[in-house]
């Protein structure tokens, strides 16, 4: 048997492995919730799921995410949905959910790139069900008015002198976000009296919400007997805090501002999962370059999935997305084609499989000849474009691997993300 032969025979060997040793799936448009009971068995001992994709703007992704956290809130009592969105806004669109349609509800609360019709029987289930969300990220992601209206409610409690504050450092967070945002999103330079105007404002709102801090903190966490109430304060000092990290980061440069958002992030996760909830079950929607759990680029960048602490890491569940050919959007809303993958990528292994959709479960595998490809260096198209390598089982500990891909309708867009 020539060299070639021998390869093409271990390459077969593998395919083989793999599609016995996966769960076959039905395209995301016919899968129903029947199908994802092999989580019950993977997942039983996991507190938290963490639930990634190759690319925010993936119609399908959205399909089959919405699928599995039904089936893990249905069936196995997962009570909270931490999505890569705004903190402020996603508790404040879910304390005010009853007031607003389903629509209004998930345009409320995440960024608008995730705003699609997809989405909406997510939403809806959290809308009448006891499924939370909140949200572990530090930019803003819908509008000026929505933690204003949250704290509002809070009101007499809360005077109005309080309220007005906040709306003053709302209103201040969205302007700046937008404007230094365009030229950040051009790797341009701030002009230099914008640059002068946003370090007056940052030095204002940095003494207003320190004011604010301590005021709540003596007036209401200390003193109250209502322990729902405290709840609500100490999210509110939080989402303060947030809003001043934010604005104390917001002028560094791309690279320094994604190391620390994603510090940030991982902050905001452990507070929601030890402080805010430390007795539900969980769910994570992000990318999944925010949840591998063991990766460092060579520019030093760690995601929010490799720096939590231990005690997070050992209760989870780390699920990637990925995906083979199709039509998707970019984060600013321009349609592209998926390259082809290159063969022994990811990808190529599990499309040769030949099912519409296909689940892997790594955390259980012992290494062998067929499946060396998980243990070791192995290429994926990250945003299904730039040819990335590490090892599956290192970053994951399963793959949903979708066929064919499509671009979402969105039901508004805007540069928000």
């Amino acid at each position: 048997m020539g060299i070639f032969s021998k390869g093409k025979e271990k390459y077969l060997n593998s395919i083989e492995w793999l599609s016995e040793n996966s769960i076959h799936l039905s395209k995301p448009t016919e899968c129903t919730l029947q199908e994802f009971e092999f989580l019950r068995h993977i997942v039983k001992d996991k507190r938290i799921v963490w639930l990634g994709e190759n690319g925010h703007n993936i119609r399908e992704h959205n399909m089959m995410k919405s699928k599995i956290i039904e089936f893990l809130h249905k069936e196995m009592n997962f009570t909270v949905l931490a999505f890569e969105s705004g903190l402020a806004e996603c508790y404040s669109a879910n304390e005010l959910k009853k007031e607003f349609t389903d629509e209004a509800f998930l345009k409320n609360a995440v960024y608008s790139l995730w705003a699609t019709k997809e989405n909406m029987p997510l939403f809806h289930l959290m809308k009448k069900s006891d499924l939370s969300l909140i949200g572990i990220d530090i930019n803003p992601s819908s509008n000026p008015d929505l933690f204003v209206k949250f704290v509002q409610q809070l009101s007499p409690v809360v005077s109005e002198d309080v309220i007005e504050k906040i709306e003053y450092i709302e209103a201040g967070v969205y302007k700046w976000y937008y404007q230094l945002g365009q030229y950040k999103a051009k790797r341009k330079k701030v002009p230099a009296e914008m640059l002068r105007e946003f370090e007056e404002f940052k030095e204002k709102v940095s003494a207003v919400i320190g004011d604010l801090e301590a005021y709540l903190h003596e007036e209401y966490v200390l003193y109250l007997e209502n322990q729902e109430l405290v709840c609500k304060v100490k999210m509110i000092i939080r989402c303060l805090q947030n809003r001043l990290y934010f604005i104390n980061h917001i002028h560094h440069n791309h690279r320094t501002y994604k190391k620390v958002r994603e510090k940030r992030m991982k902050e905001n996760l452990e507070w929601v999962c030890q402080d805010l909830y430390p007795d539900e079950k969980i769910i994570i929607w992000a990318h999944n370059l925010h949840i591998f759990k063991q990766y460092k680029t060579f520019t030093g960048f760690e995601p929010l999935g490799a720096i939590v602490s231990n005690e997070i890491k050992k209760q989870s569940y780390y699920l990637g997305l990925f995906m083979y050919e199709g039509e998707i959007h970019t984060d600013t809303g321009q349609a592209y084609k998926i390259e082809k993958p290159p063969k022994k990528s990811l990808e190529d292994y599990m499309h040769q499989v030949q099912s519409p959709a296909l689940f892997t479960d790594f955390s259980q595998l012992e290494k062998n000849s067929d499946n060396k490809w998980i243990f070791t260096k192995t290429i994926f198209l990250e945003s299904g474009t730039m040819p990335t390598l590490f090892v599956p089982r290192h970053q994951l500990d399963g793959a949903l691997f979708i066929e064919s891909v499509s671009t979402p309708e969105y039901l508004k867009r805007s540069k928000n993300k």
